[in-house]
């Protein structure tokens, strides 16, 4: 089994990118590439529009709101141990590898309102 293997991951903030308000006149409908645009700018760049698969588009709860729920590519760093396979870090784009934990930990955490 390689070391690394690439795996597609659903980006989201709760279940999916839910609530990603994007700033769009009311009466105008977002599209798939301007919401993948703003998914390149909100991410630092870092991700080729290739990279950004858009799922679906669903009205917001405002007509300035819409719901995104899009798929980014991921690269999963793989180690053996004891217990077998583990995922032990990530990286986005074209960032450096990062602790798998860093990741999980931010996802884990409690939105604030």
């Amino acid at each position: 089994m390689p070391r690394r293997m690439a795996w597609f991951i659903v980006v989201g903030f709760g279940c999916g990118l839910t609530a990603f308000t994007l700033g769009v006149a009311a009466g105008q409908s977002l599209s798939a590439r301007t919401a993948q645009q703003a998914l390149q700018q909100a991410l630092g760049g870092r991700y080729d529009r290739r990279q950004i698969h858009i799922r679906r588009i669903l009205p917001g709860f405002s007509p300035s709101d819409a719901i995104v729920e899009a798929q980014i590519e991921a690269t999963f760093k793989f180690t053996r141990t004891a217990q077998g396979w583990q995922a032990t870090e990530v990286r986005l784009g074209d960032r450096d590898w990062r602790k798998l934990e860093a990741l999980s930990a931010v996802l884990a955490e409690t939105p604030t309102d």
